[in-house]
């Protein structure tokens, strides 16, 4: 059988790609390396941060609204709650690239953010305690998603539009023939395709080997909590939060059920050579940092470690993700380089690589194509 097109990997950007390939009607295969919604890649560990007033470039605004409209869409669609509303609350430096980059994307797109000075970010969130020369900025209306639920309910619907899926299949190598034909080897045998999406997460540069995006994979460890504070429970108001401090940038989650609130650090990590090797044993140098970050940042007076995560950043040069055509083969297209923030905006990003593969091109995703880029 010859697939009208085949979605290799099926994490958070694969899933959404398969589910948008089978609304488009066309007879689609996806192959996941692991079992589905599984916790080997970078779409796992329980909640996501969703926001709109993006610091890491203003161009980002525009996808992440539309986003916010595909998720609630596919909320009503799946009868599944995928996203929450708690607000978030980013503290740092006033003149850092997390407040700054917050405050320009917010002025640039006319977005509704609130600058707080310390003395009223401790008073409206008392369980914090930032240092004395930041400030906060609090985007009501952001939040977060249930990254495995979010997972499941698109593969669950690209099934329901038609959709085929082959777990356990590992991609061994792929050839592009002069008609345009598309072989895949795999550990199950040989398959067809007239078009393919790569949405390989770490293992993007493996599958194409003939590009070199000079991506750099990353370990990262996520950590959960019960602290002695009622007012970190989600029903309570806790938002989600991110800290640009001296020390690294650090983001968290209210509590949500009995593993207590959850806490990460954004920057650093562990160069990760061949991610099917990744150490998923606990980094007790990772966990001190987050411990000291809660520590100094959280008001509580005892905490208990519940429970650790390790997952994988696949980090492009300049943080920005890689979505394109394969500068060879127009039936060949790329998501990768999410770089630890491209969660938010799988629907369209799966949207956007089938209408890559359909001849159509977004302008709004122009600044994410290879062209002028070191990927």
């Amino acid at each position: 059988m010859v697939y009208d097109c085949i979605v290799l990997g099926l994490g958070g950007v694969g899933s959404a790609a398969l589910h948008s390939a089978a609304q488009r009607g066309w007879n689609t295969l996806g192959v996941e390396q692991f079992g589905a919604v599984h916790d080997r890649g970078s779409s796992h560990g329980q909640t996501r941060i969703i926001r709109t007033a993006y610091f890491e470039h203003p161009d980002y605004v525009p996808l992440a609204q539309r986003a916010w409209e595909a998720w609630d869409k596919l909320q009503l669609e799946t009868g599944e709650w995928l996203v929450e509303k708690t607000g978030l609350l980013q503290v740092g430096p006033p003149d850092g690239e997390v407040v700054q980059g917050v405050l320009g994307s917010a002025k640039q797109h006319g977005l509704p953010v609130e600058i707080l000075t310390i003395a009223e970010l401790s008073e409206r969130f008392p369980i914090f305690k930032p240092d004395s020369t930041h400030v906060g900025v609090f985007e009501e209306s952001a939040g977060f998603l249930r990254v495995e639920t979010c997972v499941a309910s698109l593969l669950k619907l690209a099934r329901l539009a038609g959709a085929q899926i082959r777990a356990n299949t590992e991609v061994r190598s792929y050839h592009v023939d002069d008609q345009g034909l598309i072989s895949i080897d795999t550990n199950q045998g040989r398959l067809e395709t007239e078009r393919l999406i790569v949405a390989a997460g770490p293992w993007t540069q493996q599958v194409l080997v003939e590009l070199d995006f000079h991506f750099e994979v990353i370990r990262k460890q996520q950590q959960w909590f019960q602290i002695d504070r009622v007012d970190a429970k989600y029903e309570n108001g806790f938002p989600c939060y991110l800290f640009e401090t001296d020390d690294g940038c650090f983001y968290g989650f209210p509590e949500l059920d009995r593993l207590g609130i959850k806490v990460a650090e954004h920057s650093g990590g562990q160069v990760v050579v061949d991610p099917s090797k990744l150490d998923r044993n606990v980094n007790l140098q990772d966990q001190g940092r987050c411990e000291r970050f809660l520590d100094r940042h959280l008001n509580f007076t005892k905490r208990r470690l519940v429970h650790n995560s390790t997952c994988m950043y696949t980090m492009s040069p300049d943080g920005h993700f890689v979505i394109d055509r394969h500068p060879r083969y127009e039936n060949v297209v790329v998501a990768g380089g999410m770089s630890g923030h491209g969660f938010k905006f799988l629907p369209i990003v799966g949207q956007q690589l089938v209408d890559l593969l359909d001849g159509k091109d977004d302008p709004s995703f122009r600044f994410l194509q290879m062209a002028g880029r070191q990927c």
